[in-house]
């Protein structure tokens, strides 16, 4: 059962979120608040988050802000106002994995959620083998391999390049990636991921994968491409 929280001040969008997109494989929670959310972020897994923007008291820019401070994986769809391109980038660069505009479309919904949902599910799943662009990952050994062979990251670049395989798609800024990645203040510098980056896209080019896997978003940071099916 994938557990799904709503939050909204209205009750009636409340009503009408939920209403798009039951189902019998989600458990559904709606809430008034950012702030009543944030009791359940350390409590259990939630594996998305439908959040409005503007709320009095906690706005969902600071609601994700809080969920980067505790250093927690939550995947969020924004409720936006149309046209408002402005705070759709915001929310982006916050760690948010897509947007949805009022009014929106059901059906859009309900395909937003499920893709989201579809493209996480494996991080409830702690020791799995994950397997993408012919690389898997082994969580147990920390490590990753392709064509059988060990890919030789060191402990720091397997975590950056844990998180990128993780979330294909999403785009990191280097803030993001200091502050997840890095404990000592004094080491959280953007030349630091610049170079984590570059040892790590050397080091795949080495072990023979030609095409680029983590990729630069110009002006905001680094993103894993998402595969192309067949």
């Amino acid at each position: 059962m994938k557990k799904i929280i709503i939050i909204d001040d209205e009750r009636e969008m409340q009503k009408l979120l939920e209403l798009c997109i039951q189902s019998s494989s989600y458990d559904i929670r709606t809430l008034s608040s950012a702030i009543e959310a944030e009791f359940y972020l350390n409590k259990e897994d939630i594996h998305l988050i439908l959040l409005d923007i503007m709320m009095p008291e906690m706005t969902g820019f600071e609601f994700l802000k809080r969920i980067n401070e505790l250093q927690k994986e939550i995947p969020v769809i924004l409720i936006t106002a149309m046209d408002d391109t402005e705070a759709v980038v915001k929310g982006l660069e916050l760690g948010a994995y897509d947007f949805i505009t009022k009014p929106f479309e059901p059906r859009e919904l309900k395909a937003r959620v499920q893709s989201v949902i579809k493209r996480t599910e494996h991080l409830f799943e702690k020791d799995t083998i994950i397997s993408r662009f012919g690389i898997n990952r082994n969580p147990s050994q920390r490590i990753f391999t392709y064509n059988e062979q060990v890919i030789p990251f060191t402990n720091k670049e397997y975590q950056l390049f844990s998180r990128f395989f993780q979330y294909p798609g999403r785009v990191y800024t280097r803030d993001q990636l200091l502050t997840l990645e890095w404990e000592e203040e004094e080491e959280r510098f953007n030349r630091n991921v610049d170079v984590h980056i570059k040892h790590i896209r050397d080091k795949l080019v080495q072990a023979g994968i030609e095409r680029p896997l983590i990729e630069t978003v110009w002006g905001v940071g680094y993103k894993m491409p998402l595969e192309e099916l067949d």
